[in-house]
């Protein structure tokens, strides 16, 4: 680790050491205009960071930190498709495959995607998707985040492990002549999904076709030459989605969906590769997480998206995340001095309020908590968006501030509950907190705002950006790092990730 690092290390733990100190009332308190500073705002995504336990100085040594770390250098050298990923030496290019101006071979497989699902469409009335990790929590949240725009009268089924009532429940009341399977595996050899694939062609399901990056492969088990759709080796799998691996996507979404849901990945990278550091959001996501984490000390955060469409978001990020930073030796294979990665858990609210936000509200430790609300058209009766809203901001008030508990309080309050015959509600989660990111919501038409957002979200945890040598800084977001040790953090728009 160069000297230079070592020195924004220290200036960033002396500005943790004084902010422990203090509470978020006394910051709150301090500057009027807190949740004005310190709110960041991204192609159709804000965050407000002003229930963090940092203030402006912090920032400013976080800042410090990426600057010493090469952030603008590992960024630009992401975006120039240069070698980033030691190990394996590739380059990690999956944002190549979400602009406008693709390379030839990413438009030519979209445009077969798209012929394909026209062509196919009118054939079948179910599709089951076989893929595990990345071959699968992807497109299976794409698919239940856009419910609202799929194809009428095809039915999807997903299955990933190897248990085989997974596979089994796949099929179960299908019409097998009516039934189109797709195989999704990078290199073909996924012992998971070749199991559950041989199981079911066994069943011998009308239509078969495969996402891979080993197309030969795919052609010798039995796929059709003209129904293998590939990608490429500079695609990791934890960023595969926007890749062919979302086949089922383009086809059982309405035409133009998934082309929109990379229109808006591709301006939330515009916005990482363009901004700097301390107006990015997906990079100052990625500090304030990492701040969290190795300044003050809290080894793991919850992901509470209050929208039952994003429901399946904590588990997809559980793998971006942890799968990709989950190592222990630095791109020079030493070993790290600081941890690379968080441990990511959580759940939809307001379920997740009813299960372990006991924890969140009493326990010893603190835990931060993201918030995801969506601000744009909501789905079913309207007034329970009123309700959802409530909850989700009630929850991340924290009305004590972090300070400490007066040992009686409890008692206390539960007495005069009980002389008044009232019920108070239950407080709100202690810090820290990390920002609540809202799609912007600025389209009313509900098909145009919601791909769109959801492509943006996804993208600030997909996209790799590198950070400072030994101890991976996390430039955005929840960055991860490729098979080196090293983190990377997604790009534009990440907060996590990067192409492994």
């Amino acid at each position: 680790m160069s000297d230079a690092i070592t020195e924004a290390w220290a200036r960033v733990e002396a500005e943790a050491a004084r902010l422990k100190k203090t509470t978020l009332l006394d910051l709150f308190a301090e500057n009027a205009k807190r949740a004005e500073a310190l709110t960041r705002t991204a192609p159709r995504l804000t965050a407000d960071f002003s229930k963090q336990r940092i203030d402006g100085p912090a920032l400013t040594a976080l800042a410090g930190l990426a600057e010493a770390a090469g952030f603008d250098d590992w960024r630009a050298k992401l975006f120039a498709g240069e070698i980033v990923n030691n190990t394996e030496g590739r380059a990690a290019k999956h944002w190549a495959l979400r602009g406008d101006d693709a390379p030839d071979e990413v438009q030519h497989t979209r445009a077969a995607m798209a012929a394909f699902a026209k062509r196919i469409r009118p054939e079948i009335n179910a599709i089951v998707h076989l893929g595990i990790g990345g071959s699968d929590l992807g497109p299976r949240l794409i698919i239940d985040a856009l419910k609202p725009l799929r194809v009428a009268g095809i039915e999807v089924r997903f299955a990933a492990n190897v248990d085989g009532a997974d596979a089994a429940d796949a099929i179960e009341g299908l019409d097998p002549a009516r039934t189109l399977l797709i195989v999704v595996s990078k290199t073909f050899t996924t012992q998971e999904t070749l199991a559950n694939a041989e199981f079911v062609r066994a069943w011998r399901p009308a239509h078969l076709a495969a996402a891979t990056a080993a197309p030969d492969k795919a052609i010798a088990w039995g796929v059709p030459a003209e129904n293998v759709f590939a990608f490429w080796d500079w695609v990791g799998g934890r960023y595969s989605l926007w890749s062919s691996v979302s086949l089922v996507c383009a086809v059982a979404l309405l035409d133009g969906v998934f082309e929109a849901l990379l229109a808006g990945a591709a301006e939330m990278d515009a916005h990482f590769r363009d901004a700097p550091f301390a107006q990015n959001l997906p990079a100052l996501s990625a500090a304030v997480q990492m701040w969290n984490r190795e300044a003050l000390g809290h080894g793991s955060y919850a992901l509470i998206p209050y929208l039952e469409r994003l429901r399946l978001l904590p588990a997809y990020l559980q793998q971006l995340e942890m799968e990709s930073n989950g190592k222990g030796v630095a791109r020079d294979g030493a070993p790290l001095k600081r941890s690379a990665c968080a441990v990511t858990w959580g759940a939809a609210g307001t379920n997740a309020q009813h299960s372990f936000f006991q924890l969140l509200h009493q326990g010893v430790q603190e835990i931060p908590v993201e918030f995801i609300v969506n601000a744009g058209p909501h789905e079913g009766p309207p007034s329970h968006r009123a309700k959802v809203f409530a909850n989700a901001l009630a929850q991340a008030r924290a009305p004590d501030g972090g300070q400490k508990r007066n040992p009686s309080a409890g008692r206390d309050d539960r007495q005069r509950r009980q002389r008044s015959g009232s019920r108070s509600p239950r407080p709100a989660p202690r810090l820290p907190r990390r920002p609540r990111l809202n799609p912007d919501g600025d389209r009313p038409a509900l098909a145009r705002s919601t791909r769109r957002a959801v492509g943006v979200l996804r993208a600030p945890h997909l996209r790799p950006s590198r950070a400072r040598g030994r101890e991976p800084v996390r430039p955005m977001g929840r960055g991860d790092r490729q098979g080196n040790g090293e983190r990377i953090t997604a790009g534009a728009g990440a907060r996590r990730g990067s192409g492994a």
